[in-house]
């Protein structure tokens, strides 16, 4: 298994940051139609008319 590499300083930093813009740049729209896609329809549960 290959050892993961760990980048320090200012490469760090610049990475961080660019990932964060692309993270929080992502427009609504993308988002909410992936969330739509994924999403599974239940049936309503039913209700109990009674004591048992």
């Amino acid at each position: 298994m290959k050892q993961p590499e760990y980048i320090e300083g200012p490469k760090a930093l610049e990475n961080f940051e660019r990932g964060m813009m692309a993270l929080f740049k992502v427009p609504k729209t993308a988002v909410g139609k992936a969330r739509k896609k994924g999403r599974k329809l239940t049936a309503p549960k039913k209700k109990k008319h009674g004591k048992d």
